[in-house]
């Protein structure tokens, strides 16, 4: 959908992306959100080596992994991972082990880095400029970054160019992080009492929050600890953004949206959902999607309801909840595709994040084999083609990590969730869609020692009530169909939708200046 806006005015955006492979795939569907809206814009992505040269591919691939975009231009930042700590040709989160994950982020606003970018940034600026005088057509530059890498505030700022964040989370999981880190409340109790297992958030009194949805880091930030220091910094400079825009909808998640923009201060503009269309899943498949089809295809034709099992691409679980997750399926009897990892303290040995299959010490002995000899099971290893099975007829639930990318596209496929949330926003991501929609069961939390624990009686039992001749199964597929309709109806061409009108509201104020920063809705 081309927006009509003035013809002599040209747009130059460059993205931003932190990286990690659930931001850069938000910010290519956000590169190709934004070529669709405005095709006369040029869009330059801004990453390290590595991340642009894999970016590059696969923006222009076939494969059904990756997001097609020829328009995209990419430039790239000096940077040495050994630098700062990081292993050699550790440029992303997928690329090392959490015990990097400090450094990593810390490399993201180091001096070098905001340096380069600032020069590059300049060049852009003084070359559009040029054109302006030669051609007579103003270039407006717009910085567009993650929320994690806020400094790019000052530069947008030195260099007259227009910025906004682009956050890929859903808007009530930003909401309790921006405030988690900004007053630390688990932190407080009344008459120096021990911290109570529930809390209030400071600004948000309405919404309680339990220790077990915090990560360990969370828990034992005082504020002067290196992870407070960063996640302050980034919410200090990003105040000073002329607006956000988040991959959610505004039918989907009002309330969210409501209580992050009295947080922000800023507008707050939804723009998503950014996702591909359950139509796109058929194509280029490669060897290994094409047999998980097959597979999906033999249980359609039995008229049996396949669960899809994923904790995406950085996340797994302890060995013994893996052992206490293949017992229950294994009651159940129910087909099942598992998307498997090995589980966390498994290769702890290598830096780069990257292990090898094979050990048996975290499935019960013979699982494997008893699931695949009675076709109930198919293990996956590695990458599996989720939007594809996610879209299969046969696909009739999603235990998942509730990571942000993977709710929206199982709403958006109308797959009910069972939630198992492992870190981050996913723990309210997960309260969220059980709470206000009900298309959503929490069936366990967390993957630290200190867990609650989960057996696999519980696991089976909500497996059953989800995915069976239930009234509760029942009315959840009701409500995820009633979310899959919303999502149609804000990605459509026509009618005002929602999405539609917030990317019309942001390139209406980019490229009239600040004067038209009252035409945001705050």
């Amino acid at each position: 959908m081309a927006l009509n806006l003035a013809d002599h005015v040209r747009m130059h955006v460059i993205l931003v992306p932190f990286p990690a492979q659930g931001h850069f795939a938000a910010f290519l569907s956000l590169a190709a959100r934004l070529h669709s809206a405005l095709p006369s814009a040029a869009i330059t992505l801004v990453s390290t080596p590595r991340n642009v040269v894999a970016l590059r591919a696969s923006s222009s691939s076939s494969s059904a992994a990756a997001v097609e975009a020829p328009f995209l231009r990419f430039h790239a930042l000096p940077f040495v991972p050994e630098e700062h700590g990081l292993p050699a040709g550790a440029e992303s989160a997928d690329a090392v082990h959490v015990r990097h994950f400090l450094e990593l982020f810390q490399s993201t606003e180091s001096p070098s880095l905001q340096a380069a970018f600032d020069a590059f940034l300049a060049d852009v600026c003084a070359d559009d400029a040029a054109a302006d005088e030669e051609e007579g057509a103003p270039v407006v530059v717009v910085v567009v970054a993650d929320p994690f890498q806020a400094w790019t505030t000052a530069a947008a700022r030195r260099r007259g160019a227009g910025h906004a964040f682009f956050d890929s989370c859903g808007a009530f999981g930003s909401m309790v992080y921006h405030s988690l880190w900004n007053h630390l409340p688990h932190r407080r109790a009344p008459g120096g009492e021990q911290p109570a297992e529930a809390f209030c958030l400071l600004d948000h009194p309405e919404v309680t929050v339990h220790r077990s949805q915090l990560p360990a880091h969370l828990l034992l930030a005082d504020g002067t600890d290196p992870w407070s220091a960063f996640h302050r910094r980034q919410i200090a400079l990003g105040y000073d953004t002329d607006a956000v825009l988040i991959n959610t909808v505004e039918e989907l998640e009002p309330a969210g949206l409501r209580m992050l923009r009295r947080t922000l201060g800023v507008p707050v503009l939804p723009i998503g959902p950014l996702i591909r269309l359950p139509t796109q899943h058929t194509s280029h498949r490669d060897g290994d999607s094409d047999s998980i089809m097959r597979w999906l295809d033999a249980r359609e034709k039995l008229k049996l309801s396949v669960l899809y099992i994923s904790f995406g691409s950085q996340n797994s679980l302890r060995p013994e909840q893996m052992m206490e997750l293949a017992a229950a399926l294994e009651l159940t009897g129910r087909p099942f595709v598992w998307a498997i990892r090995p589980p966390v303290g498994f290769g702890d040995d290598n830096d780069t994040g990257t292990f090898a299959f094979g050990s048996d010490k975290w499935l019960p002995e013979g699982f494997e084999e008893r699931v695949r000899a009675n076709g109930t099971g198919l293990l996956v290893r590695g990458w599996a083609p989720q939007l594809s099975i996610l879209a299969h007829a046969s696909t009739g639930a999603f235990l998942s990590h509730c990571g942000w990318n993977s709710v929206l596209e199982s709403v958006a496929h109308g797959v009910p969730i069972i939630g198992w949330p492992l870190q981050g926003d996913q723990f309210f991501n997960c309260e969220m869609l059980e709470r206000e929609w009900g298309a959503c069961v929490e069936v366990a939390r967390g993957n630290a020692e200190g867990s609650p624990a989960v057996e696999r009686a519980r696991l089976a039992e909500v497996l059953e009530t989800v995915m069976g001749d239930t009234a509760k199964g029942a009315e959840m597929r009701r409500r995820v169909k009633e979310i899959r309709e919303l999502i149609g109806s804000s990605t459509r061409k026509n009618g005002g939708a929602s999405s539609a009108e917030a990317l019309k509201k942001l390139f209406t104020s980019m490229l009239h200046g600040t004067d038209a920063a009252p035409a945001f809705e705050c």
